[in-house]
């Protein structure tokens, strides 16, 4: 009987250790009480007159007044009252202050540790933790609809909290909102832990691939995929999207096959490789450097944004709305680029009509480049891909040569055969600590100064890390492709509106040669180069420019704004506004085309 006493003691001590000491403290005061009363009564029954009397008004006055003293009683109670009120001051009122105490600190610990449940819904879940969801943080703070953001993970939670708030301090310029961040520290493959962050009442989910972990080639998405199999198998409102960020094609494929499948939430699963995205990303601005300043703005929150539009078509659209610029349909939606969600709505009370007559030039507004790219990583592959589909689809000759060395000597000799260079590509190594991201992009920078300027080539480098933006900018290179950015921001994009999915892939990849069908994507062109005309060119508006090109491109060039002296002017607001435009023949039109 003992030994399992002890035994049961010992169980209880280490599966609730607090709800025991409660228990033993409350049944030793409930015992001190019931003794010393007995024994007052039994010392004095005259005092109290009968044993329930004595119970009320000895032992337990004696505790719950701690202070209270009585000399008229015989000397005996005296005593026995000195030391129950000795006893109690520290078994009862130290006791449970101390137990009272030591809970409220445990939920405060809770709560600075991230244990505790929330009461939260459509907010945007990230799971896992890298250096992208501190852009994705940043960005959402432009975006009207996101409150909150709850981060899951198994890192350390001060750590990343420091990191969230030396970020946004260090982009608290154009602060639209307050955001409210909760990060809280478990694991993204419980469920008990993605219960407690009420994963079935957010908005959107994102997973983010773990880039702490040494995994080899063929595991390193697994921490991803298990966290999306036991997500995906949670009771999710169809409404809800689950982004998945991965590192392997084979990836894809799987979540897409089998889990999405399996499912049946197709429409909901949205795996990201972005080596790939990021690599078509910077193929487009390295042939076209304007396009970098173009996607920044047509991936942010800040200006103008894509939205869908159900059972609409692209030109009674663009004849009827008046602040919203379509693009195209796809299966029952019409893509729009519009600064609101309200302004979708927007019409004109005459549709357009007349129009001014351009003819668009055809393939001859493509030139033949030669581009020089140092380093190597994992985007490389679809940076080639993408050049060779462009080079294909526009019937042109871009020639590349690759430089994977950043010594000196390698360089001046392999640079100094090449007769002309239009551009430099210096592409950030993958797999590195953070503490040393870039450091080989900037050794890079230093060294082709020289052969930038010998041939007038422009520089467009890739950076990991935006801290290291302003040193890029002291060296005047004018497009800096920071990676991290245009992913996390392709994620909040998405994470908004799934439909858009569709509509980012069509943009960034080029035709496939066995492509039955044309897909569109963003360029930007001297106007010389793509209209057949007289310079300058005026309008009146921004609306007759945006419609005479349309309908003299036969619907097929969709122009998005301008960039004049290097100033990018994507249109929004009101097209209709009377604003001359006047087009000079060595302006920019930034365009989405096929």
């Amino acid at each position: 009987m003992k030994n399992r006493f002890k035994k049961w003691m010992s169980i209880k001590r280490h599966q609730n250790a607090r709800g025991l000491l409660l228990i033993a403290i409350v049944l030793f005061n409930v015992g001190l009480w019931f003794i010393s009363s007995l024994l007052a009564f039994f010392i004095a029954p005259d005092q109290y007159g009968n044993i329930v009397r004595a119970l009320w008004e000895s032992g337990i006055t004696w505790m719950l007044e701690p202070g209270f003293y009585d000399p008229s009683v015989v000397p005996a109670i005296r005593i026995i009252s000195i030391i129950v009120i000795l006893i109690s001051m520290i078994t009862f009122t130290g006791g449970i202050i101390g137990y009272v105490g030591n809970l409220f600190s445990s939920i405060i610990d809770n709560a600075k540790r991230g244990k505790s449940n929330l009461y939260i819904y459509d907010h945007i879940l990230i799971l896992n933790w890298n250096y992208k969801a501190l852009e994705l943080i940043a960005d959402y703070r432009y975006d009207d609809e996101t409150t909150s953001v709850v981060i899951l993970s198994s890192h350390d939670k001060e750590e990343i909290e420091d990191a969230i708030t030396r970020k946004l301090y260090e982009s608290k310029d154009g602060l639209k909102k307050k955001l409210d961040i909760i990060v809280r520290n478990g694991e993204v493959f419980s469920k008990a832990d993605l219960m407690a962050v009420c994963v079935e009442d957010a908005k959107s989910i994102i997973i983010l691939s773990d880039e702490s972990s040494q995994h080899t080639e063929a595991r390193k998405d697994m921490l991803a995929m298990k966290t999306l199999m036991l997500v995906s198998n949670m009771d999710l409102k169809r409404d809800q999207t689950i982004l998945v960020e991965v590192k392997e094609q084979s990836s894809i494929k799987m979540i897409r096959e089998y889990i999405a499948k399996n499912t049946k939430r197709e429409h909901q699963i949205l795996p990201i490789l972005p080596d790939e995205l990021m690599g078509r990303l910077i193929a487009q601005t390295l042939l076209m450097p304007d396009l970098n300043k173009v996607y920044h703005e047509l991936l942010s929150f800040e200006g103008a944004e894509f939205y869908t539009v159900k059972d609409q078509d692209a030109l009674s659209f663009m004849q009827s709305h008046n602040k919203a610029i379509p693009i195209y349909n796809h299966q029952d939606y019409l893509y729009v680029l519009s600064d609101h969600q309200t302004s979708i709505n927007s019409t004109r009370d005459t549709p357009l009509s007349s129009y001014q007559h351009i003819e668009i030039k055809d393939l001859s507004r493509y030139h033949q480049k030669h581009i020089v790219i140092f380093g190597n990583n994992q985007k490389l592959e679809y940076i080639l891909d993408s050049i060779k589909l462009y080079e294909r689809e526009n019937h042109t000759t871009i020639q590349t040569t690759l430089i994977e060395s950043n010594d000196a000597q390698v360089i001046f000799e392999t640079t100094n055969a090449i007769d002309k260079i239009d551009h430099i590509l210096i592409l950030s190594a993958d797999h590195l600590n953070p503490e040393d991201y870039d450091s080989d992009v900037l050794v890079t920078l230093l060294m082709t100064q020289e052969i930038a300027k010998k041939h007038q080539a422009e520089i467009i480098i890739e950076l990991l890390d935006p801290k290291h933006f302003d040193i890029a900018q002291s060296y005047n290179v004018k497009n800096t492709i920071i990676s991290n950015e245009y992913i996390s921001r392709l994620m909040t994009q998405l994470s908004k509106n799934r439909l858009l999915y569709d509509l980012f892939i069509d943009l960034l990849t080029y035709d496939e040669e066995d492509s039955k069908t044309e897909t569109y994507e963003v360029y930007t062109y001297q106007a010389q180069d793509i209209l057949n005309t007289q310079f300058p060119l005026r309008f009146q508006s921004r609306s007759e420019l945006i419609y005479s090109i349309y309908m003299s491109g036969q619907q097929s060039y969709i122009v998005l704004g301008t960039i004049v002296n290097g100033k990018l002017d994507i249109y929004q607001g009101n097209l209709d506004e009377t604003i001359p435009i006047i087009i000079q023949a060595s302006d920019v039109l930034v365009m989405i085309c096929k």
